[in-house]
């Protein structure tokens, strides 16, 4: 015997939880991704500017924003999962993972 799936209309509320679960996680990835982009353009950006006709205080202060601007800022999911664009994708490779996993038992 052969195992025969169709879609029918009792998969239809599934696929629209699905869809609207991975649209909000991947928005969240989304923002998280600009502002981790965001914040790696900064130390080019201030270096960029004209830094060297500014007097002794703010380039001190400058110095302290780019030393800061190294480290990117990351938006995290329980300090255990970086979002970004990145981390989506394995979420959806996970995800097809186990459902292969389960759809085999």
């Amino acid at each position: 015997m052969t195992k025969s799936t169709s879609l029918n209309a009792s998969y239809l509320p599934l696929l629209l939880y699905m869809s609207c679960m991975l649209t909000q996680i991947f928005i969240y990835c989304w923002y998280g991704n600009e502002v981790k982009l965001k914040s790696t353009q900064l130390l080019d950006n201030i270096f960029a500017m004209n830094w060297v006709t500014m007097n002794k205080n703010l380039k001190e202060s400058l110095l302290i924003i780019m030393n800061r601007a190294t480290i990117p800022i990351e938006f995290t999911s329980a300090y255990i999962l970086s979002m970004n664009l990145d981390s989506f994708v394995g979420l959806l490779k996970t995800s097809y993972s186990a459902y292969n996993i389960l759809k085999q038992v």
